[in-house]
């Protein structure tokens, strides 16, 4: 990819990856007409150079909505924080999938028991004159509803009403999540919106790019710290394509972890001794996936089926409420029935 991209290959993905993405752009109108006529009008073309210039206009050239609906989707991502010896300690980002659920990391929520000792605040922020903006606290109802795979590192929760009664979702919006490809092609901006070390809301979209797409993970350049876990990893056009849920380090030749220096990496060296030299997120379509495999008893998928159409997650599918035994990688949680599932 690298060598692609140093001899100005500007999207170094397959042709089907890049034929994909183009014609999700096209669809959703997130690139203006004008300028895609433009872009390949001048000379005849292939259609994978076609597909070039029309992803280079997107990169390059943002509608004005690309602020406020960035503003829109980060209204939808909060502070978690847990309680601990008369303490909160902050210790990641989660952001509304649904108007009452809640996605975040494994590693940050392992478990139900982990969860209502937490707590999610939105609006931890500045305001458009940068000033401290009063943040709104709700608690989890893992007991409600509460779902976690430790090999893709995600969680799924439950989120208490709000003092008004009204779900989460409506006051603070919620990302609609997609099981379809073609959100992103390697090359292409991410933005990730988080609370790196516990601050106030932050927001990455400089000199950051998909650098390579695994199976199940995507590996991007973005500037993160601990605190950014559980971020969500948007495109331009501000839709879900990863969960943030760690760096990347560098390795010699026997994998194992180099600092900056150039030393090897040791316990006690801390994090940022490392080199970094990504980071990574689980693809949002693969944990959707994920999660449609589970069986969920009908109340729970009553609950996923809040995420909308086009995450695949529908109200009536099958379910069963029985335990499986095997490794218990996944753990499902709704009133007082528990599902447990092989991964």
């Amino acid at each position: 990819v690298e060598r692609r991209q140093q001899a100005g290959v500007g999207f170094p993905d397959s042709p089907a990856a890049l034929a994909a993405r183009t014609a999700r752009l096209l669809e959703r109108q997130a690139v203006p007409a004008a300028l895609v006529v433009e872009a390949v009008r001048s000379e005849p073309l292939a259609a994978p150079d076609a597909f070039e210039r029309i992803l280079g206009v997107s990169k390059e050239l943002q509608a004005w909505s690309f602020l406020p609906r960035g503003a829109r989707a980060a209204h939808s991502v909060a502070r978690i924080s847990a309680r601990e010896n008369g303490r909160e300690l902050p210790v990641g980002t989660g952001f509304l999938v649904s108007p009452r659920l809640m996605m975040t990391n494994h590693h940050v929520l392992p478990d139900a028991e982990t969860a209502r000792d937490c707590f999610a605040e939105f609006d931890a922020q500045v305001t458009v004159d940068n000033t401290p903006q009063a943040p709104v606290r709700l608690g989890f109802d893992p007991d409600g509803f509460f779902v976690a795979d430790k090999r893709l590192d995600y969680a799924l929760v439950l989120l208490s009403s709000g003092p008004d009664g009204r779900p989460p979702g409506e006051t603070f919006g919620w990302n609609r999540l997609s099981l379809q490809l073609g959100k992103l092609v390697v090359g292409e901006p991410v933005n990730v919106i988080g609370h790196p070390m516990g601050r106030l809301k932050e927001i990455a979209v400089r000199d950051n790019a998909l650098q390579v797409r695994l199976d199940d993970f995507l590996h991007y350049r973005t500037d993160t710290e601990p605190g950014n876990s559980g971020s969500p990893v948007y495109n331009d056009q501000w839709e879900v394509v990863a969960l943030h849920h760690s760096g990347v380090p560098r390795t010699d030749g026997q994998g194992r972890t180099v600092r900056r220096d150039g030393e090897l990496w040791q316990r006690g060296d801390g994090e940022d001794s490392v080199d970094w030299v990504s980071n990574e997120g689980a693809r949002i379509s693969v944990v959707l996936k994920h999660l449609a495999s589970l069986p969920f008893t009908p109340a729970q998928r009553e609950l996923l089926a809040g995420m909308g159409a086009e995450s695949g997650i529908s109200g009536d599918g099958a379910a069963t409420a029985s335990a499986t035994t095997g490794t218990t990688g996944t753990t499902a949680t709704t009133g007082t029935t528990a599902a447990v599932t092989p991964t």
